[in-house]
């Protein structure tokens, strides 16, 4: 019943910009995405650049490296992701889980109190980072087997968006700024321009491609197409190798260790759940197969719509050999569990 693309996980070397930036916040409610942010003189050599947080009233959402070609084929490398926003928000500081069993997992969400049940009903979703899927998850009936994976992914994706819409966010500013004086750039955010083009396989000059490539993939779409490919975290590839979107090697290598040969066709290992649930949100922000994907969120942006999960799936017809009947097959799962709900979720702060 599962379905498998082609993909590879293969970073490229890029600069580590963030070493540079750190981030202050202003108190303006209601400042506009062109206002003027207090960026920091830098000498000839800068030691850090500060990002200017700007208020912009939007829901808030979230990277990775190693994409997931279509099971038709196509394959390419690719970069990061982003989502709209306002330009550098807060960041929620994650707290990494390490459950040994689902009744480990099951105890961490009852130690914070996080239900699906108070998420629906608008409580925030703690922070809570699982590394890897329990062993034994398959041990559990079918209704609690599904709503252990969902709770243990949504914060993942919810941190993933974060970091996307971080990026949007200082993007969009500075493409404002590009647009009034390509001048005013300084060097610093050029570097880091340069870096977020390397990193979405695209460049500078494209940047309005690019602003289309920076944005979150909908925690219900990720939900329901990771409950597919990994069986909600039973398969073999997901419990040995955190393998849980489908991503299938295209070169013929390992990036971790795992109980299975590498070469092309094998399932795509890696290091954690986070990492997997990156490549998943690059691929799908980079790759040429999901352009109309892309296209699509963009034109929910221009319509001040919130990216909608449950329509955007239809664009993923490459994502895998099946075509019509995986879009059907993965709008069902979305609908019995009622993923929608969880489009609009937050992370909350300890």
């Amino acid at each position: 019943m599962f379905t498998a693309g082609v993909g590879f996980y293969e970073p490229a070397p890029s600069i580590d910009v963030a070493s540079y930036l750190s981030f202050v916040t202003v108190n303006s409610a209601h400042a506009q995405p062109l206002g003027e942010p207090a960026f920091l003189a830098v000498n000839a050599e800068p030691g850090s650049l500060m990002f200017v947080r700007h208020e912009i009233s939007e829901a808030d959402e979230t990277t990775a490296r190693s994409p997931r070609d279509s099971a038709i084929g196509t394959s390419g490398g690719h970069g990061r992701f982003a989502a709209p926003g306002n330009a550098v928000r807060r960041q929620v500081q994650v707290r990494a889980i390490s459950p040994r069993s689902a009744d480990e997992l099951a105890g961490f969400f009852r130690d914070v109190a996080y239900t699906l049940t108070d998420i629906r009903q608008g409580e925030p979703v703690p922070p809570l980072k699982v590394d890897r899927v329990p062993g034994d998850l398959s041990a559990k009936d079918g209704v609690e087997r599904k709503m252990l994976f969902i709770t243990a992914l949504l914060p993942v994706i919810l941190e993933a968006n974060q970091r996307v819409l971080a990026d949007r966010e200082q993007l969009l500013y500075l493409r404002n700024k590009l647009a009034s004086d390509p001048r005013m750039l300084t060097a610093i955010e050029r570097i880091w321009l340069d870096d977020l083009a390397d990193r979405y396989d695209t460049t500078i000059d494209r940047i309005d491609e690019l602003v289309r490539r920076v944005d979150i993939v909908p925690p219900s779409m990720a939900i329901a197409q990771a409950g597919v490919e990994s069986g909600w975290g039973t398969s073999f590839a997901a419990r040995n190798g955190n393998a849980l979107y489908g991503q299938i090697q295209v070169n013929g290598r390992h990036s971790v260790d795992v109980p299975w040969k590498p070469g092309a066709g094998m399932p795509q290992p890696f290091a954690d759940v986070g990492e997997a649930t990156d490549a998943y949100v690059i691929n799908l922000n980079t790759h040429p197969a999901y352009a109309s994907f892309r296209a699509e969120r963009a034109a929910m942006r221009e319509r001040a719509e919130h990216p909608d999960g449950f329509r955007l799936i239809g664009t993923l017809l490459r994502y895998s050999e099946r075509g019509q009947g995986y879009v059907q097959f993965v709008r069902q799962i979305m609908r019995e569990n009622e993923l929608s709900d969880f489009d609009r979720a937050k992370l909350s702060s300890f």
